[in-house]
C-alpha cells in the first residue's frame, strides 16, 4: 500500500524506494514509447475539451513534460500507468482520471463502506467472507485503510486504488467499534476470475431492470418510493409515479442512487411541476446550454413531497434534489450529497487501439470532465453537494440493527408514526443484498 499512498497524496515519487533502476531493454523501449506516446494524447484531450481552460492552476506542458522525463526511466508498464494516474488524479476532479485495462482477477474485501457526515462507517458485511470472520461488523467506523485515513474528499480515489490500481491480497484495516474501542486487523480478499466477474456484473444489470424502484405504503395518504438508478426506461418512471398519485404526500428516496441518465433526470422532474423549469447551464469550453424540464400535463403529481439523500447521492440524483430544493417543490432530509455532478466523457486511446488492432477488445484511455454545472440560483454542487434543509445521520447502530431512522423521522414529519425498527423493515437505507440478507454479492 505504500505505493498507493504515494499516488493519492504525492506530487512527483510515483514508485516505492525499494524499486530497481530501470533496463534498457527492446521491449521496455517499445513500452516506454507508447506510453509516451499515450501522454501525448491525454494533453490534447485536455487542451481540446477539458472544462476549465486553466486547468486548476496547473502547469500542463510543464507536468507533461516532467511525466515523460520519469516514464523515460521505467521499465513496467505498471509503473508506467501509475504516472498516468498521478497525472490526472493531480486535477482532484472524479470525473477526469485514467480508465485502466481490464484485469485478469478482481479483488472482493467483503464489506461494504460509507460516509456518514465525516465518519467512514461499514455498512454491510458478507457473511462468507474473512472481513465477518475476523469480526468486522455493521456499523463499525473504519479510521483507516491500509495507510489511508478515508474522507469525504478522498475516499473515491481509496476505492479507485484499492480496487482498480492496485488491489492486494490483504487489506488492513483499523476500525473503531459501537463501544468506543479500537481494533486492527488485516482481512484476506476473495478473488474472481474475469469470468466470474463479467458474469457477476451481468446478473446485477439484470436484476437493475427488474426492480429499478421500489414503492411502499407507509400510510393511507403516504407512499414512500425509493428510486435505485437513473439508468432506467421513461416507462419505469411512469409506473412509479402512477403508484405515487394514489396518495397525497411522497417520500422520494435517492439514498445510493449514483444517478444515471440526464433524460430521465428532466423527466422526473416534468412530473413536479406544471411549468417549464431551469434544470442547470452547462458550461463546456466552447458553449454554454440551458438544459430544462417540460412538463408532463395532466400527470403531474400535486401532493406533498420529502426527498432523503446521503453521502452517495451523486449526480443526477443529486441534481434533482437541488431542483427540488431550489423551487421549494420538496424538503431536503439526510446527509450531504455526493459532490459529483460534472458532465463527462470517455475517451479510448488510439495510440492504444491501434496497437492492438488484433485485441480491439483491451480498452485504455480517461474519462474527462468537458462541462461544468451551474445551477438556476448560480451555485455549483461540484465537490459541494446537496445541503439538506434537515441534516440527518443514521448511527453506526442503525446500520448494526438494519434500521431507519431517517426515513422514520421523515414519515413523522408527515404525519405518520413510524418506528426505525419498522422503517428498516422496508430496506430503503440499503437492500436485503446489501445487509446480507440474500446470496447475491455485494457490488463494489
Amino acid at each position: 500500500m505504500a505505493v498507493a499512498q504515494l499516488l493519492l497524496f504525492g506530487t512527483s515519487i510515483i514508485i516505492s524506494a525499494q524499486e530497481q533502476p530501470a533496463k534498457l531493454s527492446s521491449e521496455a523501449k517499445q513500452t516506454r514509447e507508447q506510453t509516451i506516446r499515450m501522454l501525448d494524447e491525454i494533453k490534447d484531450v485536455l487542451t481540446e475539451n477539458y472544462y476549465d481552460p486553466k486547468f486548476h492552476g496547473i502547469d500542463l506542458s510543464a507536468r507533461i513534460d516532467a511525466s515523460k522525463a520519469r516514464i523515460r526511466t521505467l521499465q513496467y508498464n505498471w509503473q508506467m500507468y501509475r504516472v498516468l494516474v498521478q497525472l490526472l488524479m493531480d486535477f482532484n476532479d472524479s470525473h477526469t482520471r485514467m480508465l485502466l485495462p481490464p484485469r485478469t482477477d478482481y479483488f472482493q474485501y467483503g464489506f461494504g463502506m460509507q460516509m456518514v457526515g465525516d465518519s467512514c462507517i461499514v455498512t454491510s458485511v458478507k457473511k462468507d467472507s474473512d472481513a465477518f470472520l475476523k469480526g468486522v461488523e455493521p456499523g463499525d467506523e473504519i479510521l483507516k485503510i491500509g495507510s489511508f485515513t478515508p474522507n469525504r474528499k478522498d475516499l473515491w480515489k481509496i476505492n479507485y486504488v484499492i480496487y482498480k490500481l492496485d488491489p492486494a491480497n490483504t487489506l488492513d484495516l483499523k476500525l473503531r467499534k459501537l463501544d468506543g474501542s479500537e481494533k486492527i486487523l488485516t482481512i484476506m480478499a476473495k478473488t474472481m476470475t474475469e469470468k466470474q466477474y463479467n458474469a457477476e456484473q451481468k446478473a446485477k444489470k439484470e436484476k437493475s431492470k427488474f426492480e429499478p424502484y421500489k414503492c411502499q405504503e407507509i400510510a393511507a395518504d403516504l407512499i414512500a418510493c425509493k428510486l435505485y438508478t437513473f439508468s432506467v426506461e421513461k416507462n419505469d418512471i411512469d409506473k412509479m409515479m402512477s403508484q405515487a398519485q394514489k396518495y397525497p404526500k411522497l417520500i422520494l428516496d435517492l439514498r445510493n442512487n449514483g444517478g444515471g441518465l440526464v433524460s430521465i433526470e428532466s423527466y422526473l422532474l416534468g412530473f413536479f411541476f406544471d411549468h417549464e423549469v431551469k434544470i442547470a447551464d452547462i458550461v463546456t469550453r466552447k458553449k454554454t446550454e440551458t438544459r430544462t424540464a417540460q412538463p408532463v400535463g395532466s400527470r403531474q403529481y400535486k401532493g406533498e413531497v420529502a426527498m432523503l439523500i446521503d453521502s452517495n447521492t451523486a449526480s443526477a440524483a443529486e441534481v434533482t434534489s437541488r431542483v427540488m430544493q431550489i423551487e421549494k417543490r420538496a424538503k431536503i432530509y439526510g446527509d450531504v450529497s455526493s459532490g459529483s455532478v460534472m458532465t463527462s466523457i470517455r475517451v479510448p486511446f488510439e495510440s492504444v487501439m491501434s496497437a492492438l488492432a488484433d485485441a480491439a477488445i483491451i480498452q485504455v484511455g480517461m474519462s474527462l470532465t468537458i462541462g461544468d454545472v451551474i445551477m438556476r440560483d448560480g451555485s455549483r454542487l461540484e465537490r459541494a453537494g446537496v445541503i439538506p434543509d434537515e441534516m440527518l445521520q443514521p448511527s453506526g447502530l442503525a446500520y448494526t440493527k438494519k434500521t431507519d431512522p431517517v426515513l422514520s423521522y421523515v414519515a413523522e414529519k408527515l404525519g405518520t408514526k413510524l418506528t426505525p425498527e419498522q422503517a428498516g423493515a422496508y430496506y430503503f437505507l440499503l437492500s436485503k443484498e446489501d445487509y446480507g440478507d440474500s446470496n447475491d454479492i455485494d457490488d463494489k
